[in-house]
């Protein structure tokens, strides 16, 4: 299975247009690695910024989750308009839920994964999708945790008795309280994804919960002014209430950007990763929590995958495996 599979996915595409050369390539990737592959109608479509109106999109997932001949449901790409999709999913299984199944999927995706595994207990992988044009050239360590995740999910093996891919060992500390419980691993369900889609949600019914968890978060082309504002909504709204630890991924071509008077910065200018230690550093000062981050998960340059709402355990030397 490490090498490769032999299941049937369905491919929805629930947010942005798919652009279809790429998208392709991605799916010749999948079959050329043993799966057999469905791609909804819905998915090369147009309608304005989406593939297809959010009804139609709906009851794309809605067919797919419903199919027995389905072992995966895979998202072809982000973008948005996967939130405008959750009253309708709610609303069509409010009387029957659909069986068991595993969604693949980031970015945009966040919204699905968190509330296909919170209403349906789905497994959910935040992974790479078909339509990336990063999706066929990725490395063998980052192909291999895909089909990892994918093997835990539909047979129920245990990570840690698969390869190391499965383990992050790199991590490094922002902030690490001084107290004594902080000086323990920390074992609980990891949680999140998109730092943008997580804090979207915030204040509605499908607002993700971390309370009890470590916080995983990674996001893509946000300045350093609202990623500030988003860390700081979350903390304010209680999204961010008896959260175990938080787990740092990629921030891509995240900067700091100054406005200027008269043609000279109001203030000096600071590199991506201090500006960010920065803002997540007083973070872990007010909330006490240990904060980590170069986990190798995100809109890259590292696309290794993860399961969302399986325990993970935290050492304090900064290794995050599957428990």
């Amino acid at each position: 299975m490490t090498k490769k599979s032999s299941l049937h996915v369905g491919i929805i595409a629930p947010s942005s247009v798919v652009p279809a050369s790429e998208f392709l390539q991605g799916v010749e990737h999948l079959k050329r690695n043993g799966f057999t592959v469905d791609i909804h109608p819905t998915v090369l479509e147009q309608d304005y910024f989406y593939p297809a109106n959010d009804e139609q999109r709906a009851a794309a997932i809605i067919e797919y989750a419903f199919r027995d001949d389905l072992d995966l449901i895979w998202c072809a790409r982000g973008g948005y308009g996967a939130t405008h999709l959750l009253p309708l999913l709610k609303k069509a299984t409010a009387r029957k839920k659909p069986g068991k199944k595993t969604l693949l999927g980031y970015s945009d995706a966040t919204a699905l994964l968190e509330f296909t595994r919170t209403h349906w207990d789905w497994n959910t992988i935040h992974a790479p999708m078909p339509s990336s044009k990063t999706f066929t050239q990725l490395k063998t360590s980052e192909w291999t945790s895909i089909l990892e995740q994918i093997e835990v999910a539909t047979t129920g093996r245990k990570v840690g008795s698969l390869s190391a891919s499965s383990s992050f060992s790199s991590l490094k500390p922002v902030f690490l309280p001084k107290s004594a419980e902080a000086k323990k691993a920390i074992t609980a369900p990891i949680v999140g994804g998109n730092l943008s889609v997580w804090n979207a949600l915030i204040g509605t019914e499908y607002a993700g919960v971390a309370k009890g968890k470590i916080l995983f978060l990674e996001d893509i082309q946000e300045n350093i002014a609202r990623i500030n504002r988003m860390i700081h909504h979350l903390d304010q709204s209680g999204g961010l209430k008896g959260v175990k630890a938080i787990v740092l991924g990629d921030f891509l071509d995240c900067n700091d950007t100054v406005m200027k008077v008269n043609d000279q910065p109001i203030r000096k200018t600071y590199p991506a990763d201090e500006a960010l230690d920065f803002i997540f550093r007083l973070l872990g000062e007010k909330l006490q929590i240990p904060i980590w981050k170069n986990l190798p998960v995100g809109h890259g340059p590292n696309y290794h995958a993860i399961s969302l709402g399986r325990k993970y355990t935290l050492g304090t030397s900064g290794k995050l495996s599957p428990a």
